[in-house]
């Protein structure tokens, strides 16, 4: 008489397993939409572990503007350009002749002119841009 096996632990892993790939910044960004053009941001370098924890520091209110095929964010308190990276799998676009920022999933964080309000945790790193860090990612 043969058992038969559960496939209940295979489920498990396999859930598992796509829940740790999810979470790996290694997943791709949101793909370009028809007439969009893609525009250089800086992001953060591609790993495979998940961040646990981030510095606390808090990125001001920056005004994201076009400038040289690439979306530049304006501090608002100062006028001041500010380096900053983005994680990894976050892009930047040109549509209908405005700049914007869009998050790994394809959220809209903003558009050019819009003024991003400080929501963003990270600190500066070695390379003096503001890293800005999400929890997973």
């Amino acid at each position: 008489m043969r058992r038969s096996v559960s496939p209940i632990p295979f489920i498990v892993v396999a859930v598992l397993a796509v829940g740790l790939w999810r979470l790996s910044p290694l997943w791709p960004g949101p793909p370009l939409p028809p007439g969009a053009t893609r525009l250089h941001i800086d992001t953060a370098a591609l790993h495979l572990v998940p961040n646990l924890g981030c510095p606390t520091a808090l990125l001001g209110p920056v005004r994201p503007a076009t400038s040289n095929g690439g979306l530049i964010f304006i501090a608002v308190p100062n006028g001041e350009p500010v380096r900053v990276a983005w994680p990894s799998g976050w892009v930047a676009w040109l549509i209908n002749g405005r700049g914007v920022l869009v998050d790994r999933d394809g959220s809209i964080v903003g558009w050019e002119g819009d003024v991003i309000e400080a929501r963003f945790g990270g600190g500066e790193g070695g390379d003096g841009a503001f890293n800005v860090c999400e929890i997973g990612w």
